[in-house]
């Protein structure tokens, strides 16, 4: 077995990724049906029922995770002991930021890692690292779960009060990469590209305070904490909701443990899966899973229920041309270290998914 060394500690409290906002559209796989409309009421299997006799002996499989709320599926099949029906003893090791997750699942700390598909991921792939995505993780629907934001005090005052007010000022993401993505989108709305502010990083938790102080004019500010800090008086939501139907956020795996553990793979992705349709449904923010979200997130369940929702694909189908576009943004921005665009379905393995859905069954609107 390979030694595996640990990611860094945990993220404060509840730090969401800066590269949310997406909602399911983009390619169809034929051979899934997602659930296609918000006011679903549940996901359900229909093709085939899924053996839950937990295998005598269980394999050990570290995931590199981030103990946020889009990671919600990962959580509630780790607690639900999903993937152990699968054989799977999986181990999430947290990680504080998502920009080391491509190197730590191409070198093999991670079998299987989950984070936002950035420039990293891309630069890796072209420099002849053999990742794959096996899924998506998150998509939104409705109102940003990543707005962008500024001061109460300078919204109230009329200052600050749309994007295009921000032209020439310091706003920040909380990671280089995908949450730019969303930054130009927002801005965008108003007749600003990124190109126009003067970008800074920070991360979440440290958003509100730089905010109020000035040191700060806006933000991209992650759920849980945008809605904490607006209950306190703290930040404006602008209005500058982004394209729906988007997948910024994707599930990849180890090349070396793919070819040797294939049924696992395709184990852990039936139990993401099983996760994710737990969320579908009146009862998304059932106790039980509000309460395993609170203890990997440190979110109390009244915030969660009150916070920008975010959704998970349940047939893990990828929409390719999402990637297109995340490959061109970061080639304009020059951040991409090659010149010919890479045929981005050359990055996908649907096969995981495909197996884990034909075990589980197709998810479809009741």
């Amino acid at each position: 077995m390979r030694t595996r060394t640990r990611a860094a500690g945990m993220l404060t409290i509840l730090v969401m990724l800066g590269m949310l906002v997406a909602a399911c559209g983009g390619d169809s796989d034929p051979t899934s049906t997602p659930v296609a409309d918000s006011t679903a009421t549940t996901a359900s299997s229909t093709d085939a029922t899924a053996d839950t006799s937990t295998p005598a002996e269980l394999t050990p499989v570290t995931v590199g995770f981030i103990p946020v709320l889009i990671y919600a599926p990962v959580a509630l099949a780790h607690d639900k002991g999903y993937f152990e029906e699968y054989g799977l003893d999986v181990n999430l090791e947290p990680l504080a930021g998502g920009s080391d997750m491509v190197v730590l699942t191409a070198n093999g700390d991670f079998d299987i890692g989950i984070g936002g598909t950035g420039p990293a991921f891309f630069n890796a792939v072209a420099r002849g690292i053999d990742l794959k995505l096996i899924s998506p993780l998150h998509f939104e629907r409705g109102e940003a779960a990543t707005p962008l934001v500024v001061s109460k005090e300078r919204y109230d005052s009329g200052e600050l009060t749309t994007p295009g007010d921000l032209e020439g000022k310091k706003v920040s993401v909380n990671a280089r990469g995908a949450t730019e993505y969303w930054l130009n989108a927002a801005l965008e709305t108003d007749g600003l590209t990124i190109g126009d502010v003067d970008l800074q990083t920070l991360p979440f938790p440290d958003v509100p305070a730089a905010l109020a102080s000035g040191a700060l004019d806006g933000a991209m500010l992650g759920e849980p904490i945008a809605t904490q800090a607006e209950q306190q008086g703290l930040i404006v939501r602008l209005d500058a909701n982004f394209p729906e139907n988007f997948q910024p956020t994707f599930v990849w795996v180890n090349p070396d443990f793919a070819a040797d553990s294939p049924d696992l793979v395709t184990g852990f992705m039936a139990g993401m899966l099983r996760g994710c349709r737990d969320l579908w449904g009146d009862d998304w923010d059932s106790d039980e899973n509000l309460e395993i979200l609170e203890a990997h997130t440190n979110v109390p369940p009244d915030l969660i229920r009150e916070a920008s929702r975010t959704y998970c694909e349940p047939n893990g189908d990828i929409h390719a041309d999402d990637l297109a576009t995340l490959q061109t943004f970061f080639a304009d921005r020059g951040l991409l270290e090659y010149d010919e665009p890479l045929d981005v379905n050359s990055l996908i393995d649907r096969s995981f998914a495909e197996n884990a859905v034909k075990e589980i069954g197709v998810a479809t609107e009741q």
